[in-house]
């Protein structure tokens, strides 16, 4: 793992064989927790508020998790129902040219996973809404 940015004081809380929590001493609402589901699907969330570029930075703290608990994963879960994901597979499919898939991608969830080698990516049947209006994408990275 590359060292902590200086506005970064990272506490590993939990780290287990299934989960993983990792805290910024420095800011309150900065940190990644992570769990290991059946079929080696991990599920996450990153945390960085306010928005205003101090804290543990989202990549790194991904980078944490699966140097900890990555060699488990099967999958890596992109479950949106609010937030910047989202609003990223809302942005790049309103016109219609890209797909769900394209565009889950290419979101920071995304970019983050392809950096592990998954790059495959399947759209959940949960997912509902339409292309520019999506109000829940469930998809499945997988190498």
């Amino acid at each position: 793992m590359s060292p902590a940015p200086a506005t970064c004081d990272p506490d590993i809380e939990i780290a287990t064989a299934t989960e993983f929590l990792l805290r910024n001493k420095k800011k309150a609402n900065n940190f990644t927790w992570g769990e290991l589901e059946s079929a080696g699907h991990l599920s996450f969330i990153v945390e960085n508020l306010p928005k205003d570029g101090s804290g543990c930075p989202g990549g790194w703290m991904f980078d944490a998790m699966m140097g900890h608990i990555g060699a488990a994963v099967q999958a890596i879960r992109g479950n949106w129902t609010y937030g910047d994901n989202l609003a990223a597979v809302n942005r790049l499919t309103a016109s219609g040219i890209v797909s769900l898939a394209d565009a889950a991608r290419q979101t920071r969830t995304g970019r983050c996973a392809g950096s592990w080698e998954y790059t495959i990516v399947q759209v959940l049947p949960q997912s509902s809404g339409t292309a520019g209006a999506y109000t829940r994408v469930y998809a499945l990275f997988k190498k």
